[in-house]
């Protein structure tokens, strides 16, 4: 049980492993743990307890990340906006020293001093600085010294863009003023001893074409290393100067006789291995070599091979960290011949192997392949999908590998791969049309458990759709009913109807047949062609089977919301929004094979200019016996739809941090004694960038009843909830990481109670909508109302005056116009029905006045969040004039703009556009007459716009986001 204070939505589990910030080996005699990266969180993962520690403070995902030699210090740094180095105590996981802004792009590599007294780090290149030169710089660190800044910074001799910049740095772990980058076409030493950041940059190439990897000094010595992508290893001497004090052989920027810097040389390349180098580092006495060929060895420092581990049978390794302690930490054995520190191994297919050194002496394979530490995710992640019933999770790949993971004890439980999937099914078939090119382009793009869990849903980019069993992941049987990407996967709560929807903006109805009558043969839809038939067949047809019922073309533009409901008398519904600004509903009970997909009514605009991006069924709350449907738009509104006449019943505030929310989903309540679910009292959504949060129902826009935080540095891919509500997983599209967040909706409840204890109207909390108006509206707004009820009994009038508190609901218009806000007719139209319907399901009465606390409730939801600038007018003139002969290119004849306010849209009569232009221009219209106007001529002469500083969207908004939300962000 969570306590009071605990956060809404607290990370418990990160699924992911960053290969490129490699694995940290943080064993010692007394502990057993290993630290990694998973997007813009740290993880240390004790691998003998089974459980994890997550470091949590940067926004844009980690870049780099080093260990000290001691293991007591964790150092972190990102790439991106508000970049930061954080550097950790390992032992408590708390940050102990924070460096904002040391680069102005990020930090691409880093390295630690041999005495964890230094950091060093690289820059990152301009990522948006494609054709031009873009400059890279290396800064020193003393991180334990109370300094503002870096101690030197110096530029990296060469580099002219990413192409060519510098990825790797690293110490001399016997002379801390030593320094060595490289990037994949050259390499640069560096020394600090003359108070400055001095480079060296050899004048050599590798061979073939190869690119640079990694370089390291070897300790004791004069030599340095560096590998390359053709396996080899370049070994650099420090170079002999001649009589004048001159570097013999090459030059070196910036760099005089005065200089001590041991200036290196090359002086032998030798060939290791097949594919590349990734990994180069020392252990006592020996060099360690690691690569794409899977393996890691061991050689002295005359490069003469003592060990060898070739059986790990876990991908190309990109790092090899050692344990503090000589002593094995994993399972003892008799100590060999060769002996290290045990380790551990990082690969690119997201694996952390431990390895003792003693298995060197093993005689067969198997007993040489180390112990799996970590399994991480080995592709990018479109989608995950929750069990309905039992406490697992599957995560599909873009490589098409499903994963089923118990969530709560943290175990793998079975993997399959899609794509070998549907190439077994076209051999099936007998279709043979090139199945190795298939399997490499079957992708995963949505994946869904049916509310029973019996079958799991898995569609693909290319149209396919293919449902198999919930428990061993084996298809089951599949379809195509299209050719373009499916995605949206959407189950009736029991389980008789599957709708699909794809980026061809249809949406497809599959039924389930239980009878084992089987599946009707296949036919093409009412709106295919005849030879589009072979698109819609099953590939077999089991004893208990699914029918493709047809597909429908509901819209003419992206399909961003797709939803199923049972209605109030056990009817099921289905209903779509999509870009194109029209809801549509399906007719579920008339739909069929022979019927094909059938629309209950014609499709709804539900939008004037805003763009709907995701909906649900609201759930029926006490006392409420209207089905309505929610849609969010990307104008931050939530818009209340009934759901038999489609009248919008409330429109109400989002929140306002992260983008449009592109997902909502009612966070199931589930009785743990009677195992019955209750209502649904909160609603959990994610938005197309880094956010997700909870809110709680009813939707009014009250901010304090809704929170979010970054979940992922990028975009959002999918995010589901577990089937009894205490947990939200969310996946990165980019960043092959799976988190999981325990939710507590008691911290939502407390946070709203603060916030209505923070307002002196009895703790009402009608207060914070005003506060969502600035002061002087607000002070206006007060004005304006209480001078409309005067106007209510009429302006001149000798009779006492009796303010009631309340006007008529005719005077909205009057009041928002006056308040500078112009809404459509329709808008007011929705605004008055809004309050004039408010309690009619409860009390069957309209009402026909609105009090002052109601109307300031109804301005700040309906207001705009973001105001009509200059350029959003020059855009619409651009719109506008598109086609037009007297115009184009944002001009149009003023004739023309005049004939367009009284033909087209909401039309304005003569006598309205007069009053308007005459209230406007005080009767300079005809200078405008005859000629051509532009946008900002419109602003200008017509509006007479003043233009203001606008806030970006995905700021702070009225929910106070402070862009770590209750992530534990440190400060």
């Amino acid at each position: 049980m969570t306590s009071a204070s605990s956060p809404a939505l607290s990370l418990l589990w990160s699924h992911g492993f960053q290969d490129k910030c490699h694995a940290h080996c943080l064993s010692t005699d007394s502990r057993h743990a290993v630290f990694y990266t998973t997007a813009h969180t740290g993880v240390i993962f004790d691998y003998q307890s089974k459980t994890q520690q997550v470091l949590q403070g940067h926004c844009n995902p980690i870049s780099a990340a080093v260990i000290s030699p001691d293991k007591k210090w964790i150092i972190t740094a990102d790439s991106g906006p508000e970049s930061v180095i954080v550097v950790w105590d390992s032992l408590t996981g708390t940050p102990v020293k924070t460096i904002f802004d040391p680069h102005t792009h990020g930090v691409s590599a880093l390295a630690i001093s041999a005495d964890a007294m230094f950091i060093s780090s690289l820059s990152s290149t301009d990522p948006s600085n494609h054709l031009t030169s873009s400059s890279q710089e290396l800064s020193l660190w003393e991180w334990t010294a109370d300094n503002e800044g870096a101690l030197y910074t110096s530029p990296v001799p060469n580099v002219t863009g990413k192409a060519n910049s510098h990825n790797h740095v690293q110490f001399n772990p016997t002379e801390v003023r030593e320094i060595v980058t490289n990037g994949p076409k050259g390499v640069c030493f560096w020394s600090w001893e003359n108070y400055k950041l001095a480079p060296y940059s050899p004048v050599v190439s590798s061979k073939k074409g190869a690119d640079f990897l990694v370089s390291i000094f070897l300790p004791d010595t004069t030599q340095a290393m560096t590998s390359t992508t053709s396996g080899e290893i370049i070994i650099w001497e420090s170079a002999e100067k001649g009589a004048s004090g001159e570097v013999q052989g090459f030059q070196g920027d910036g760099y005089g006789p005065e200089e001590t810097n041991p200036v290196k040389s090359l002086v032998k390349t030798i060939k290791l291995c097949e594919g590349h180098i990734h990994w180069l580092s020392t252990i006592d006495n020996y060099l360690v070599v690691a690569g794409a060929d899977g393996a890691v060895r061991f050689y002295d420092f005359t490069i003469r091979i003592v060990a060898w581990f070739e059986d790990l049978n876990a991908g190309p390794v990109t790092s090899v960290s050692f344990a503090a302690s000589s002593s094995p930490s994993f399972e003892n054995a008799e100590q060999p011949e060769f002996s290290t520190p045990d380790f551990t191994v990082g690969t690119s297919t997201s694996y952390i192997i431990g390895v003792e050194s003693a298995l060197f002496a093993e005689i067969e394979p198997q007993n040489r392949r180390g112990a799996l530490l970590v399994q991480g995710i080995g592709d990018e992640v479109p989608a995950i999908a929750s069990h309905p019933q039992q406490d697992r999770l599957v995560i599909a790949c873009h490589d098409g590998t499903l994963q089923l993971w118990d969530y709560v004890s943290r175990t793998l439980l079975s993997v399959q791969n899609v794509a070998n999937a549907s190439s077994n099914s076209s051999n099936n078939n007998n279709n043979n049309n090139n199945n190795n090119e298939q399997t490499l382009t079957v992708r995963p793009s949505c994946i869904k458990f049916d509310p029973t869990g019996r079958f799991l849903a898995v569609s693909t980019a290319t149209g396919d759709l293919m449902l198999s069993d919930a428990d061993s992941l084996q298809e089951v049987i599949s379809f195509q009913s299209g050719n373009a990407e499916i995605t949206f996967l959407e189950f009736s709560a029991d389980g008789e109807f599957l709708a699909v929807a794809d980026a061809d903006h249809y949406v497809a109805l599959y039924n389930f047949k239980p009878t084992g009558i089987g599946a009707a043969p296949a036919r093409e839809s009412p709106e295919e062609d005849e030879d589009e038939d072979d698109n819609n067949s099953a590939t077999s047809i089991p004893p208990t089977s699914w029918e493709y019922l047809g597909r429908f073309n509901s819209h003419t533009s992206t399909i961003t919301g797709l939803q199923f409901a049972t209605r109030e008398d056990g009817r099921l519904a289905l209903v779509s929004v999509a870009e194109d600004r029209y809801l549509v509903e399906y007719d579920l009970e008339k739909s069929s094979f022979e019927n094909g997909v059938v629309l209950r009514n014609d499709p709804i605009r539900i939008e004037q200019t805003a763009i709907p991006t995701s909906c649900m069924w609201h759930p029926l709350l006490g006392g409420d016996f209207e089905d309505r449907i929610v849609t969010a738009n990307n104008e931050f509104k939530f818009k209340q739809w009934n759901a038999d006449n489609k009248s919008c019943r409330r429109t109400s505030l989002c929140p306002t941090f992260g983008g449009p929310l592109n997902s909502m989903t009612p966070l199931p309540t589930l009785n743990p004694e009677t195992n019955a679910y209750g209502p649904s009292k909160y609603v959990v959504y994610s938005t197309a960038e880094k956010v997700v949060g909870l809110m709680k129902l009813p939707l009014d826009g009250n901010p304090s009843k809704a929170m979010g935080l970054i979940a992922h540095p990028t975009a959002i891919s999918s995010v589901s909830v577990s089937r009894d509500g205490r947990f939200l997983m969310t996946a990165g599209a980019s960043d092959r990481c799976v988190n999981i967040w325990q939710i507590d909706t008691n911290a939502l409840d407390l946070q709203e109670a603060e916030a209505e204890k923070n307002y002196v109207n009895g703790g009402t909390g009608k207060e914070v909508f005003a506060d969502l108006i600035d002061e002087t509206t607000y002070e206006d707004l007060v004005d304006y109302f209480y001078y409309a009820q005067l106007r209510t009994q009429g302006e001149n009038t000798t009779e006492e005056r009796k303010i009631t508190g309340s006007i008529n609901l005719e005077e909205i218009p009057n009041l928002v116009r006056a308040l500078g806000f112009y809404p459509t007719e329709e808008e007011v139209a929705n605004m008055i029905a809004e309050i004039k319907y408010e309690t009619f399901t409860e009390t069957g009465e309209v009402k026909k006045l609105v009090d002052l606390d109601s109307f300031v409730r109804l301005f700040a939801n309906h207001k705009p969040v973001f105001g009509v600038s200059k350029d959003n007018i020059s855009e619409a003139f651009e719109k506008l004039s598109e086609g037009r002969g007297s115009g184009g290119g944002g001009s149009i004849a003023w004739n023309e703009l005049t004939s367009m306010l009284k033909e087209q849209g909401e039309q304005m009569s003569e006598d309205d556009l007069k009053n308007c232009l005459a209230a406007l221009l005080a009767g300079d219209e005809a200078s405008l007459k005859g000629g051509v106007i532009t946008g900002n001529d419109f602003s200008d002469k017509v509006l007479g716009f003043e233009e203001e500083e606008e806030e970006g969207e995905g700021g702070e908004g009225e929910g106070g986001f402070d862009g770590f939300g209750d992530t534990g962000g440190f400060q």
